[in-house]
């Protein structure tokens, strides 16, 4: 997800009580009133375990109307049985369907395996770090720098239980997108570990280096198998973004800090699903100066991200869901049944509102109310800059 600043008149966003994606012009959005997220979004995204496309790779046509005809509406009891994985959706086990099969795959070879999110970094406390992998600043990695030995030493054995490349690769049939594997890096003699992310047409792999953010498109030969031992790490890489009215202002002094190795100093604001929110600085002792790239998050016109990027369905714990909307990668939307009669009262309150124009910057991520075109309700969304 990147902050974008945006010259059209369309936008396309996110319903976060539904799950769908529409497109739709920027004068039927309205900034929301932080009263109408006090809630978390009711609906939660998910990819239902041990159940893929017939060719390993995509869905056809066929499964895709299979999957919209069986799921899309109906009401399922479900236990979530793997937790999310740098982006992907975590798993979930459908208990009373007779369409896909109940066995759970190993944990090793299933799409989106559970594994520790990054590391625990604090809200409002200052940390050293160093940018591990740069797009921009809206868009970057960091790793908490009194790690680094640790990450060395780990890095060494994780390197060492491949033996350099000589042991058996990782079999095609149990790569599909979301494996946690050892990959090794960029031609290098290095070897990092890795989540499978595509596969193209030329069965080449994409991967991202999960310790440090980075991605890189490499054969089956440059993939191994990784021990259960090397699972127990969280995830490394903490990819962060630093918000504000001006998002390009300044850039060049976070770039110029990746390419040389300096430390930055970041603070966290706030956490959304995919990023963490930053105030960042130039490291004092290193640069000479401190030098502030840009405001603090916070913006009284929006509401604090971590009020509503909450999750209602607990791991392990079997849960009463309707399912309100499928994607074309096979994943889908549910909502809990038990907040149906809430989310029937917000929507009631959110028709009385009337639209007004968005002024300024639009954040990727930012809330806002939108009347949708398709049945001209009104509904709580996220902008989503594609």
């Amino acid at each position: 997800m990147q902050v974008l600043e945006v010259h059209s008149d369309k936008m396309h966003v996110h319903f976060i009580d539904y799950g769908n994606k529409e497109t739709v012009q920027v004068r039927t959005a309205e900034r929301a009133d932080s009263e109408f997220f006090s809630i978390p979004p009711l609906a939660e995204r998910f990819v239902i375990a041990g159940f893929f496309p017939a060719n390993g790779v995509s869905w056809t046509t066929a499964e895709y109307d299979l999957l919209q005809k069986k799921l899309l509406n109906a009401e399922f009891q479900v236990e979530i049985v793997g937790d999310n994985v740098t982006g992907f959706p975590p798993l979930i086990h459908l208990l009373n369907v007779d369409f896909v099969s109940r066995s759970v795959l190993p944990p090793l070879i299933s799409r989106w395996p559970s594994l520790q999110a990054a590391q625990q970094f604090a809200l409002a406390k200052r940390y050293t770090v160093f940018v591990t992998h740069y797009e921009s600043l809206l868009n970057f990695w960091v790793q908490d720098s009194f790690e680094q030995a640790t990450l060395d030493r780990f890095h060494a054995a994780l390197a060492s239980s491949v033996e350099g490349g000589k042991s058996r690769c990782l079999d095609p049939k149990q790569c599909w997108p979301g494996t946690l594997c050892v990959a090794r890096y960029k031609g290098s003699d290095q070897f990092y570990r890795a989540v499978v992310r595509e596969i193209d047409w030329q069965a080449l792999y994409g991967v991202t280096f999960i310790d440090y953010g980075d991605s890189a498109t490499v054969n089956i030969s440059d993939l191994w198998p990784i021990e259960e031992r090397f699972l127990t790490l969280p995830i490394q890489a903490l990819r962060c973004c630093v918000t504000g009215q001006s998002v390009h202002i300044e850039s060049d002094k976070l770039r110029s800090a990746f390419s040389v190795g300096c430390p930055v100093d970041i603070c966290i604001s706030a956490v959304s699903s995919v990023h963490h929110l930053v105030e960042i600085e130039v490291n004092r002792a290193a640069a000479g100066q401190q030098v502030p790239l840009l405001c603090p998050v916070r913006n009284d016109a929006l509401p604090a991200v971590s009020r509503y990027v909450e999750s209602g369905l607990t791991e392990g714990v079997w849960h009463s869901v309707c399912v309100s909307s499928v994607e074309t990668d096979g994943s889908f939307y549910c909502q809990l049944l038990a907040d149906a009669s809430k989310l029937n009262t917000l929507m009631v309150e959110l028709s009385s509102v009337r639209l007004l124009p968005l002024n300024g910057a639009l954040l990727d991520g930012m809330a806002c109310v939108v009347r949708n075109p398709a049945d001209g309700c009104i509904y709580r969304a996220h902008v989503c800059i594609v």
